[in-house]
């Protein structure tokens, strides 16, 4: 799960050869804002290298370090 705080890649798919998200690992980013809405999908809004930040959906990014435990 991600959280305001981490360090994010950004994830990507490959297209029609491949179907599964691999991460844009020279791409470091770092997430500012998050929006939760009930039935939404949850949305962070991130700043990639000196880009101007963006708002990303929860699929489109991978954390880095893996997933946080249920405590965490």
């Amino acid at each position: 799960m991600i959280k305001v705080g981490d360090l994010v890649y950004q994830s990507r798919k490959g297209g029609f050869i491949h179907d599964k998200s691999t991460a844009v690992k020279d791409r470091v980013g770092l997430v500012i804002k998050e929006l939760r809405e009930k039935g939404a999908i949850p949305q962070f809004y991130v700043q990639f290298d000196q880009d101007d930040p963006q708002w990303y959906y929860q699929h489109h990014l991978l954390r880095i370090g893996g997933e946080r435990k249920e405590n965490d």
